[in-house]
């Protein structure tokens, strides 16, 4: 190679580093960020993971019998990312029932969680529906079951509003339906009239307004906003209501009730095999419905 060719070559390659100087810090905060966001545990659209796919760190377990954090029949197994319930259990065997619970309360979020149904059942629900559910809103001791609002997981029952320990909520029915124990949900501009649940009942039950559930994984979704709420399945409206109270005691043993508008959140164990994933929430702005 001839010396004007070789100053060329020689020029080039200063030019190349040159660029590659100026382009490294660049795509080094480019993976800063991108570790920040994994480190926060930020995901798509703003939500952030409350699972990690590998323990139950920020969670904590209560179960029939053994009471908190305490598993000595192993019912609750995190593996491949996912919470199996009920994975060492034969099919048909008397089991204890619980939940798994997050340590902090949270208001005005939008709750994303995938499940699937496994193939066994259990005593003491081995003759009806799989059963399980996501509670919300959980205030008080820990018990089975506690006082919270309940998105329903039952096999052909997903989405119902279920409320334990004497809450109370207004909604909208299908008129056809509005004197039944368990009416059924109808969005107001579809003809649905207003009605209170709850109150003195221990447990009342909402239907939800449609079947959408899939064969393999599905995607819930809870929305509350203050002292209101939605459930939603696989993209669909199934359910929702305003004005969730919870009793207080008042003077002179006098109940009134006073808004409630957050708590812990509750993957529900009932004695039927199901698998969670993808457990996330994002913060919502918020709500001054009860300012």
């Amino acid at each position: 190679m001839n010396q004007p060719a070789r100053c060329i070559l020689l020029h080039f390659f200063c030019i190349l580093g040159t660029i590659s100087a100026v382009a490294s810090p660049l795509q080094v905060v480019a993976d800063e960020a991108d570790k920040s966001v994994q480190a926060n545990g930020q995901t798509e659209g703003g939500f952030r993971a409350l699972f990690n796919g590998k323990n139950l760190d920020g969670w904590y377990t209560f179960l029939q019998k053994h009471g908190r954090d305490s598993d000595p029949d192993k019912i609750i197994t995190i593996e491949n990312g996912l919470i199996h319930l009920y994975k060492h259990a034969t099919h048909g065997d008397q089991v204890v029932q619980g939940y798994i619970g997050t340590d902090k309360e949270y208001s005005d979020y939008h709750l994303k969680v995938q499940y699937k149904w496994g193939e066994k059942k259990f005593k003491p629900r081995f003759e009806i529906l799989r059963d399980a559910g996501i509670y919300y809103h959980h205030v008080g001791r820990d018990w089975v079951w506690p006082r919270a609002m309940q998105y329903q997981v039952e096999k052909t029952n997903i989405g119902d509003i279920v409320t334990v320990g004497n809450l109370q909520y207004d909604t909208w029915v299908d008129p056809k339906t509005q004197n039944e124990r368990k009416p059924t949900f109808m969005l107001r501009e579809d003809g649905g009239v207003e009605q209170m649940h709850g109150h003195q009942a221990g447990i009342t039950h909402l239907a939800h307004r449609g079947q959408w559930e899939q064969p393999d994984w599905n995607q819930i979704e809870i929305v509350c906003r203050g002292d209101s709420s939605e459930h939603w399945l696989n993209g669909k409206l199934v359910a929702k209501c305003k004005n969730i109270q919870q009793p207080v005691e008042g003077v002179g043993n006098q109940k009134w009730f006073a808004p409630l508008t957050k708590g812990r959140i509750l993957l529900e164990i009932e004695a039927a095999e199901i698998f969670f994933r993808n457990v996330e929430i994002k913060d919502l702005p918020a709500s001054a419905c009860c300012e």
